[in-house]
């Protein structure tokens, strides 16, 4: 008989980008081999699995959320956190005390944050974690950046959400000093943040043609992130034919075709992005080849769906213990307090129990299955 696979993170065939992408693609590598249950991570239920089965998903910091209070059953043969890291204690504090019942951390974030755990606060996890790197639908994010804008005349856009519960760390007042250092004309943004003086398209369905018009204006990607694991906008932006430019902090590093700039330097940042824009054509058109080798050689789906198998399956069972020492947990809990994703903060609270009673609604007025 097989085992059931339980999932706590968003999937949904129909929507096929992130991060409902990221639950899609964990349950076609398991699908064969499990049967699969679904959950979503603001849920408050609990999960009481047969003897046999695998938790794996996103823990939400709410500790009366579906993955904290399912992980003290005894039945899970393996329970595996699959969710994005980066060094922020804000963003991570609030793992401390679970990362230690997890078998291992899958954790979704570039090559920089990855080998800066063991230097890092959270270095006793270091045995658990496996990186793991995102992928992309291609055929979603088709090619449309053929012709670049004018030398000395060329633009950049940012797009992105600064949320509470997972993005606040987008440092959008750098954007608006290297904007303003090199011309606001040449920058926009698309999202839910405006920052004055730069030309806001708002949200935008990517999957539109007239939002791709959109895109299609502007030649380079940028992201001036201080803690962010690994944004899918880069990948979508190589997919489309613009060339990102990031800080190291988004977790692409030592890529050749995706520029990285200084975190808060304003100065050097002015000075590489000029070079940019004076850039002939064949040297940008060689940075898009280079850019989409890059995602079918290391970020797509097939590779991430590897990991999550062989993860699942193939890997024994990790309960090493994580030891802190006390002035370790004395930090963890602090941070956590300090943090926007702390799970008394109204804001908290107040999209925990929305999110449960839209699953309530959903699931018994409109015969829809939420577990």
């Amino acid at each position: 008989m097989k085992k059931t696979v339980h999932i706590i993170y968003p999937s949904n065939i129909h929507l096929d980008v992130n991060p409902w992408s990221i639950g899609n693609n964990v349950i076609k590598s398991l699908k064969k081999f499990f049967n699969i249950k679904t959950y979503l991570w603001t849920s408050l239920g609990k999960i009481n699995p047969n003897k046999g089965d695998v938790l794996i998903g996103h823990c939400n910091s709410n500790p009366y959320t579906i993955f904290q209070r399912s992980l003290s059953n005894k039945n899970w043969s393996k329970i595996i956190l699959l969710q994005p890291y980066n060094e922020d204690p804000l963003q991570l504090s609030y793992l401390y005390n679970v990362v230690p019942k997890c078998d291992y951390f899958l954790a979704i974030c570039g090559d920089y944050w990855f080998k800066r755990i063991p230097t890092s606060k959270f270095k006793k996890w270091k045995h658990k974690m496996i990186q793991v790197n995102l992928g992309i639908n291609k055929n979603l994010y088709p090619f449309i950046k053929r012709k670049f804008n004018k030398i000395g005349k060329r633009k950049f856009l940012y797009i992105g959400n600064d949320y509470a519960y997972n993005n606040y760390a987008k440092n959008l007042p750098y954007l608006k000093k290297i904007s303003k250092s090199l011309g606001q004309e040449q920058f926009a943004t698309m999202g839910n943040k405006r920052v004055e003086g730069i030309k806001h398209f708002g949200w935008l369905n990517f999957q539109n043609k007239k939002s791709l018009e959109a895109v299609k204006n502007f030649d380079f990607l940028i992201q001036t992130s201080t803690n962010d694991a690994n944004p899918s906008t880069i990948l979508e932006a190589i997919s489309w034919g613009l060339i990102p430019v990031s800080t190291k902090q988004c977790g692409y590093v030592n890529e050749n075709s995706i520029v990285n700039i200084p975190l808060n330097n304003v100065k050097k940042t002015k000075k590489i992005l000029n070079n940019l824009i004076y850039f002939n054509d064949v040297k940008l058109k060689k940075m898009q080849t280079n850019n989409y080798n890059l995602l079918k050689r290391k970020y797509n789906w097939s590779i991430f769906q590897n990991i999550i198998y062989e993860t699942v399956i193939l890997k024994k069972n990790n309960l090493k213990a994580v030891k802190y020492k006390w002035s370790e947990e004395l930090f963890f809990k602090v941070k956590k307090k300090e943090s926007p994703n702390y799970f008394l903060k109204p804001y908290m609270i107040y999209t925990i129990l929305k999110a449960n009673l839209s699953m309530l609604i959903k699931k018994y007025f409109l015969k829809k299955k939420y577990n």
